[in-house]
């Protein structure tokens, strides 16, 4: 798989309800990353992405996160 396949199988793997954008600049780009739909990741393929990177943290500073409605409680 290329990189950006894995990207979005990784993606689609956490959040299958998610729709994600794919930013292609190119038909070629396009095609090469919605290869990823017919090559989904196994749990071990997902085990091994993420014992690579530990995801850890918000996506925002903590100023920019109190402007998020899905941060509001």
């Amino acid at each position: 798989m290329t990189p950006g396949q894995v990207a979005l199988a990784w993606v689609l793997a956490r959040q299958p309800s998610l729709v994600p954008v794919v930013g292609a600049k190119t038909r070629a780009q396009l095609e090469d990353v919605l290869g990823a739909l017919e090559r989904p990741l196994s749990k071990d393929d997902l085990v091994a992405l993420e014992s690579v990177v530990k995801i850890s943290g918000d996506r925002y500073d903590p100023n920019q996160m109190k402007h998020l409605d899905s941060e509001r409680r």
